[in-house]
């Protein structure tokens, strides 16, 4: 299975989303600090699309903003994100101001005249009202993005039927975790899969599977054979994804022992049509792994 571009615009959508969260998070940090730099502020946003919060910005516009399929939720995340972006982009021109005008207001007051005296007193009040609103702005800024996290949790259910998502969960749990908490985390995955943790390997490792990432796909499918020992689909799925990859590292003997359990096999858990298929797929290998062994056995006498 191959994913449509609009499934993986979906998850580009929701992994920009949590750089988005980052990268704020991240200012704030060194803002607390008194770090805070116009350097480090232009990731998180600018008007040059190098931001990844002009990334979104532009992703929700594609996705949301004129098009027809786009549910209620999905409009609401563009005007969030929107609403964002113009609050981070005063906040991005008063922290300007502040790295770039406030060290030349310091100069000799007795060099002056009256009239730059007024000049540079005006200044310096224009830029404790930038400190103010820098301020305010990453306060509210903190506000919109957990507004914003929380439309992503909802966002992500309504994308559950997206064949890349249990992959993209299984590849970022630690910063969905470090966004809703272990409890939040926990709580997602029983809205999104029945059984949980499990469900998502279970799911993820099919996603691998079907791309051909057979190696991530029997590692996957061996620890639910681990968790759940009777669960005989994982069994027969990593013995299947296990032939193909050594299969294609042209170790062909591991590749049969493989090829050879799994047609062995008989699993009452996947549906006639997806097992014929699977076993066809095995039976055409074994015939190509046979070519190959008798390639390498002639090949070997053929030298002695």
């Amino acid at each position: 299975m191959k994913p449509t571009n609009l499934e993986k615009k979906q998850i580009d959508l929701v992994k920009e989303s949590i750089c988005v969260y980052e990268k704020c998070t991240e200012c704030r940090t060194l803002f607390k600090a008194g770090q805070l730099g116009f350097t480090s502020i232009e990731d998180f946003v600018d008007d040059r699309g190098k931001s990844c919060l002009y990334r979104l910005k532009e992703m929700c516009h594609e996705l949301f903003r004129n098009s027809d399929d786009a549910g209620y939720k999905e409009k609401l995340y563009d005007i969030t994100v929107g609403y964002i972006f113009h609050e981070a982009m005063k906040m991005r021109e008063n922290l300007y101001q502040l790295e770039y005008y406030k060290p030349h207001c310091d100069i000799a007051a007795n060099d002056l005249t009256d009239k730059e005296k007024k000049i540079v007193h005006d200044i310096s009040l224009l830029i404790k009202k930038a400190e103010i609103r820098l301020r305010e702005g990453l306060k509210e800024t903190r506000v919109l993005l957990h507004e914003l996290v929380g439309q992503l949790r909802e966002l992500i259910i309504t994308y559950r039927s997206n064949y890349l998502l249990p992959r993209f969960i299984f590849e970022n749990d630690k910063p969905l975790i470090k966004i809703y908490g272990k409890k939040g985390f926990k709580d997602l995955l029983s809205i999104l899969y029945t059984d949980g943790r499990p469900l998502l390997y279970l799911n993820a490792a099919r996603s691998y599977l079907e791309s051909e990432y057979y190696d991530m796909a029997r590692k996957l499918f061996q620890k639910i054979t681990r968790l759940d020992s009777k669960n005989r689909e994982a069994l027969f799925l990593y013995k299947y994804a296990s032939a193909f990859n050594f299969y294609f590292k042209n170790m062909f003997t591991k590749a049969m022992m493989f090829t050879e359990d799994a047609l062995s096999m008989d699993i009452m858990d996947i549906d006639d049509a997806t097992k014929r298929r699977y076993r066809e797929a095995l039976q055409k290998l074994s015939a190509d792994i046979k070519g190959e062994i008798k390639k390498k056995r002639k090949g070997s006498s053929r030298r002695g």
